[in-house]
């Protein structure tokens, strides 16, 4: 897999920019967020979506590394 959209399903640039979006609902816990992707990774498993399930986990690991508490 070397593009992003094989990795996550969309570019980089769309996952940072559904976070900025999300954010305030949020607030001080991004982490809410990151389950969230988390969850719906899980979703796709219980689906048999093997490769949904994959590009979430990839999600959440990507706003992981870059600490979203930032961004």
């Amino acid at each position: 897999m070397s593009t992003q959209k094989q990795l996550y399903g969309q570019t980089e640039k769309q996952i940072i920019s559904a976070w900025k979006q999300a954010r305030p609902y949020y607030r001080k816990n991004p982490e809410l967020y990151i389950t969230s992707v988390l969850s719906d990774a899980q979703h796709m498993l219980s689906i048999g979506d093997i490769d949904g399930a994959n590009k979430y986990i990839n999600k959440a690991r990507l706003l992981l590394f870059k600490r979203i508490k930032w961004i």
